[in-house]
């Protein structure tokens, strides 16, 4: 039996980008193309189509070859495409070493260490035996060890350092010696570094944090322009205390954040590559050394604490977006990040994600999936491009070490993170569960708050303070100020508030449905709205809710006719404040109307003004 597979499209003559365009005009009725191209928060345009005529002149790359914008290797590993990083943050040296020895049963293949002497932001280490505790069992020839201290970067490098020499060997890992090699504490970072580097060329001493500019609401340009300007640090440090250009590249690592903005996640991802190419260029560095190893970890401003379900969704998407952007090292942050340290369960999803990517999703069996793509290769080069540029004027400013100390890369981020935040309360920006879409009774997601403090110590490498403080930038999490909204509901047991219809139930519906959605964020409910026969009858229903305030939901036709009326009507009633499902334009004497939500009207002060109106505090 023969089999054949017909093209879809076959019998039908190509489309070209005109023809397009005019399908596009007619759609607009007459409103300019212009009003489809959609901008980054660098204001790059990034539509409305792509096509090959974009990237016809870009040069054609492959992958493991510089500049290795397409990865750094042929092929991915067939087993594990990318290293299965996992973070342990338990406070307990005995708990951590626990949660890693059934991570690594479960399928991770590398480790991070958050350590924090104190045990409040993750696992309480001070020695070589405590650490020594956190890795009983761990195979460290198979799994790569990472660390993350903070400014106890360069006591913890120590100790680590010590234990892979007394082991005689090592899978590679990384020290997380901070970049920052123009800041105090460089010789001692770069002693360890060149420590490393003798004991094994796997060893990454160095790590680039520029997730940090993420996490404070940056764009991605700053992300790659710091990111760019940290490994200038280091290099030009690294190479004056004698290491060769090429062998200073390679203790480098790179963090940069993984977004639910999937495709500008993988431009980010590839961008990076193509801007460090250039600047190991520009130190002497063979074209063979010019690659970059990318670790991409999945935001945590973008995370939930009141639902941390739908943290779920914002990881799996951030995922996808950083291995098929060629990440070579991926961390899926567990979904009770923003409550308090991992648990077991939140810690089996996030590697459980990393095993669907792979196995379920395919996504490690192209090299570079995003590859060819007119949208993705047309990003790259965009947001190489304006990276670079944020990287001169970093260097302009004195580099990395330099502006972050000043404050001047928090003041340039600052109008950036108003411009996100403002974007979100518009609804411009989502954050499902969070500015649209609540689950008022989301179910119960515990964490793990063992209380642990540890025991006095004499041989103590961390001290209760680090010796270097580490200029570094303040993370923001966009929820934070709803959830804030919605803690004070919780604690206040406000009653619902009252909708009062104009007209029909499909008349009044989608704008009551609107509103129960726009209070929501901030953890208010509404009454189930009915229909009146009359503005009495609406009158006395409101009057009998015991509500202080009402919300007039209605078509806008119902709105000129009866919402002033109706307005005033309930004010009498004893309503301390009456509001609109729309626009007050549809009303004819607008001023009886104390507020009005609407698809464009700030959610964030929306609910503010809802629970002022209810005699919430937030």
């Amino acid at each position: 039996m023969t089999q054949s597979i017909l093209a879809l499209s076959g019998g039908f003559p190509p489309p070209s980008p005109e023809d397009w365009e005019a399908l596009a005009l007619k759609a607009l009725n007459g409103a300019p193309l212009e009003r489809l191209v959609r901008k980054t928060r660098d204001q790059i345009a990034r539509g409305p189509i792509f096509t090959r005529a974009d990237i016809a002149d870009l040069p054609a790359t492959w992958p493991g070859q510089a500049p290795f914008i397409r990865g750094l290797a042929p092929a991915r590993d067939p087993f594990v495409p990318w290293e299965i990083r996992q973070s342990a943050d338990s406070a307990d040296p005995k708990a951590a070493n626990a949660a890693i020895l059934d991570d690594l049963a479960g399928g991770v293949s590398a480790l991070t260490l958050t350590l924090d002497p104190a045990g409040r932001a993750g696992i309480a280490v001070r020695n070589r035996a405590e650490l020594e505790t956190v890795l009983d069992g761990v195979m460290l020839d198979l799994a790569p060890v990472h660390l993350d201290a903070g400014a106890y970067d360069i006591e913890a490098a120590g100790l680590l350092l010590d234990i892979f020499e007394k082991a005689g060997g090592m899978a590679g890992g990384g020290l997380g010696l901070s970049a920052l090699l123009a800041s105090e504490g460089a010789e001692e970072r770069i002693a360890l570094a060149k420590r490393a580097r003798a004991l094994s060329p796997k060893l990454r001493a160095i790590h680039v944090d520029a997730a940090q500019v993420y996490e404070a609401a940056g764009s991605e340009a700053q992300e790659l322009g710091f990111a760019l300007a940290a490994g200038a640090e280091a290099m030009t440090a690294l190479i004056e205390a004698g290491l060769a250009p090429d062998e200073a590249a390679g203790t480098i690592e790179v963090s940069l954040a993984a977004d639910t903005d999937f495709h500008l996640t993988i431009a980010k991802l590839r961008a990076i590559r193509l801007g460090w190419a250039q600047m190991l260029a520009a130190f002497g560095c063979s074209a063979e050394a010019c690659g970059v190893y990318v670790h991409a970890i999945t935001g945590a401003r973008m995370l939930s604490a009141r639902d941390p379900w739908t943290n779920l969704i914002r990881a799996a998407s951030a995922g996808l977006a950083g291995v098929a952007g060629g990440a070579d090292a991926l961390t899926v942050r567990p979904i009770t990040q923003g409550l308090g340290p991992s648990t077991a369960f939140s810690r089996r999803l996030a590697r459980n994600l990393h095993i669907l990517l792979a196995e379920e999703s395919h996504a490690g069996k192209a090299a570079d999936p995003a590859g060819g793509s007119a949208l993705h290769e047309t990003l790259t080069y965009r947001l190489a491009e304006a990276g670079w540029k944020v990287f001169q004027a970093v260097e302009a400013q004195g580099g990395a070490s330099a502006v972050l100390a000043s404050g001047w890369l928090a003041g340039e981020i600052a109008p950036k993170r108003a411009a996100l935040e403002e974007a979100i309360a518009l609804g411009k920006a989502t954050l499902i569960g969070v500015s649209a879409y609540p689950d008022l009774d989301p179910r119960a997601l515990g964490v793990e708050q063992a209380a642990y403090t540890p025991a006095p110590v004499n041989d103590a490498a961390l001290g209760a303070s680090p010796r270097f403080a580490l200029p570094a930038l303040e993370p923001v999490r966009l929820a934070a100020p709803y959830e804030a909204l919605r803690n004070a509901t919780d604690a206040a047991k406000s009653g619902p508030v009252f909708i009062a219809t104009l007209g029909k139930l499909a008349d009044f519906n989608a704008r009551a449905g609107f509103a129960a959605n726009r209070l929501g964020i901030a953890g208010l409910t509404v009454q189930t709205p009915q229909p009146h026969e009359s503005l009495e009858d609406c009158v006395a229903a409101f009057k009998a809710s015991g509500s202080p305030l009402a919300i007039i939901c209605g078509t806008d036709t119902a709105y000129a006719e009866s919402a002033a009326g109706l307005a005033s009507a309930l004010k009498a009633a004893g309503a301390k404040a009456v509001w609109l499902a729309g626009k007050p334009d549809a009303v004819n004497d607008a001023g009886t109307i104390d507020h009005a939500i609407h698809m464009r009207s700030n959610a964030l002060e929306d609910g503010r003004l809802a629970l002022a109106a209810m005699g919430i505090t937030p």
